[in-house]
């Protein structure tokens, strides 16, 4: 489960979707371990204290993690020279097809629609630089970077309706996403 949440995170802006995944998830392991504790209790079954504290400290370090942003900053600074050689290409006026790994980020160029021609896959060319959209399956295209080398604020041609500035040339972008 923690990894779950963790992989969910690992995006500049973490999913709506994945909190409510994570409540409910924790919910069910809560419960079970309160259950499995009244059981023993009711047996007088002495349980070994690893035992009874395993699931809240695996609960602690997945929160303490999950807020501390690590899954994201892990995912992008392990990525960021496949997502920069990318992100040169499509400023540099490569059109992408189709969908590929960048990195440990899954990103789509443009693919054909079925209503004939192609549709951006959130992975184009923006003035000043790139803008690279992740697509985590089962969700949405709403979470990905901007690339601007020129150190410029992002432009109103692209996706995001919120983004903050991470280094250098990098900006988290988030677009709606219905939430």
């Amino acid at each position: 489960m923690a990894l779950i949440g963790w992989y969910y995170a690992s995006v500049p802006y973490p999913y709506f979707e994945q909190s409510v995944f994570a409540l409910l998830a924790w919910t069910v392991i809560t419960l079970a371990w309160i259950v499995r504790l009244l059981v023993a209790a009711f047996r007088n079954k002495r349980i070994a204290a690893l035992n009874w504290l395993l699931v809240p400290v695996i609960f602690v370090v997945y929160v303490t993690v999950h807020y501390t942003e690590a899954p994201f900053w892990v995912r992008f600074k392990l990525s960021e020279s496949s997502l920069e050689r990318y992100a040169i290409d499509l400023a540099r006026g490569d059109q992408k097809y189709g969908c590929e790994w960048v990195g440990l980020y899954y990103v789509c160029g443009a693919y054909d629609s079925q209503w004939g021609g192609f549709v951006s896959g959130g992975a184009e060319a923006i003035p000043g630089g790139a803008q690279v959209m992740v697509t985590d399956w089962p969700l949405m295209v709403s979470r990905g970077f901007l690339w601007l080398p020129d150190g410029r604020q992002p432009p109103d041609e692209v996706w995001c309706e919120e983004y903050r500035h991470l280094s250098g040339p990098w900006w988290a972008c988030r677009s709606w996403d219905g939430v």
